[in-house]
């Protein structure tokens, strides 16, 4: 299949999802004024939606802020340990190609959950738990990995970030990356880079935030 097609699919998943859980939002707020009763008793009373700001600077933040560029070049040092890919050599002149690859990536996966949150009123950034005790942290912190949260705080499936993750790691492989790799690397990169997910927001949760 040509790269192109294998990247427009990835869209074409990606919004239909977006636009099924956008649907399922706008069916359940024209319903009886019994049932908005019962919705609002089940609504999160500390969830307050993000403004159009606050999403933009986590987008700012999440792209170029401090944290990201310093695990950018944690990332692209490990890469450059690993020799991978092994066609951009060692030296600064291959740490230099891992770094803006990481970085570019990145970039491409925080632009499309960016897109799809504000094209669809969602909320997939992390927030620390309100909870107590470190079993109902873990679980609010490992949830948020793979949930987004609509206008009225109800947790729907990610679609942003899962959209995010592996459009980013696909394009990077089907582009700029040598000719040997393809969408299947793309795959299983976006797949280990969801799984530390988690482990970041346990580090996020209960050592320090960004």
């Amino acid at each position: 299949m040509n790269p192109v097609f294998k990247i427009i699919a990835v869209w074409v998943v990606a919004v239909g999802a977006a636009v099924s859980v956008n649907s399922q939002e706008l069916s359940s707020d024209q319903t009886t004024p019994a049932a908005v009763v019962a919705q609002q008793t089940t609504t999160p009373p500390d969830y307050v939606f993000p403004t159009h700001k606050e999403r933009f600077d986590r987008y700012v933040k999440s792209t170029v802020g401090p944290f990201r560029l310093a695990w950018t070049a944690a990332s692209a040092g490990i890469a450059q340990w690993r020799d991978h890919p092994e066609e951009w050599e060692q030296g600064m002149k291959g740490y230099g190609k891992r770094y803006a690859s990481s970085f570019g990536q990145n970039a491409i996966q925080q632009t499309v959950t960016y897109g799809l949150d504000e094209a669809f009123h969602l909320d997939t950034g992390f927030e620390k738990s309100k909870s107590e005790g470190f079993w109902p942290r873990a679980k609010d912190a490992l949830v948020q990995q793979v949930t987004s949260r609509t206008r009225s705080g109800k947790r729907v499936v990610a679609v942003p970030r899962f959209a995010g993750i592996y459009t980013g790691a696909i394009v990077a492989r089907e582009t700029w990356y040598p000719d040997r790799y393809s969408y299947k690397d793309g795959l299983r990169s976006g797949t280990t880079n969801l799984l530390t997910g988690f482990g970041i927001n346990l580090v996020r949760e209960f050592v320090f935030s960004w």
